[in-house]
C-alpha cells in the first residue's frame, strides 16, 4: 500500500515567480528524497495563476514521515519566501479490484 500526499499551493505571486522560488527552495529536496527511495513520485500541477498542486507519493506511512520532518521546515521558508499558503491531505492507497 503506498501513501499520497497532497499539498494545496495558494500564492499572492504569479505562478512564475512561485515556480522560480520552488525550483531554488523545495525542488532539490524532493530529488534527494527520490534518490533515496523515501519518495516514489512528484510532481506539481498549475490550477490556477496562482494557485497549484504537489502530490507526492511514498512507499510506506514511515518514508513519508521521514519526508515530513524535512519538508515542514523547507514549507515554512517558502511560504515566508513568498506570502503563499498552503494545505496538506494525505492517506493511504490501495489497490481495487
Amino acid at each position: 500500500m503506498s501513501y499520497i500526499r497532497v499539498l494545496v499551493i495558494e500564492n499572492p505571486l504569479s505562478w512564475a515567480e512561485g515556480i522560480k522560488i520552488f525550483r531554488k527552495s523545495a525542488q532539490p529536496a524532493l530529488n534527494a528524497f527520490k534518490k533515496q527511495n523515501v519518495l516514489a513520485n512528484w510532481s506539481l500541477v498549475q490550477a490556477g495563476d496562482h494557485t497549484g498542486l504537489l502530490i507526492c507519493e511514498f512507499y510506506t506511512k514511515a518514508k513519508m514521515n521521514k519526508y515530513l520532518k524535512v519538508m515542514n521546515a523547507v514549507r515554512r521558508d517558502t511560504a515566508a519566501e513568498s506570502g503563499s499558503q498552503s494545505w496538506a491531505y494525505h492517506g493511504p492507497v490501495k489497490a481495487s479490484g
